[in-house]
């Protein structure tokens, strides 16, 4: 059923291994630091939601995404 999905990846893994070393670390690089840093904003963003909802402190700082958008608010005297 997945067959060419195993094809295609054995294609794409015998490609990268036979690139000299500079271009593959190059290029995994290029793919994988993307996604790590996309993953970790996601779950950053993720975990700073779940514990707003979960403090009982009423007065607490709101999560870092949420200050970004209220600095050109100025504070009530």
């Amino acid at each position: 059923m997945l067959e060419w999905l195993v094809a295609w990846w054995d294609g794409v893994e015998l490609w990268l291994v036979q690139l000299p070393y500079p271009l593959q670390v190059t290029l995994v690089l290029a793919v994988l630091l993307p996604l790590a840093w996309g993953l970790a904003r996601l779950i950053d963003r993720g975990v700073d939601r779940l514990g707003a909802k979960l403090t009982r402190v009423s007065d607490a700082e709101p999560p870092v995404g949420r200050r970004d958008a209220d600095r050109g608010r100025e504070e009530p005297a």
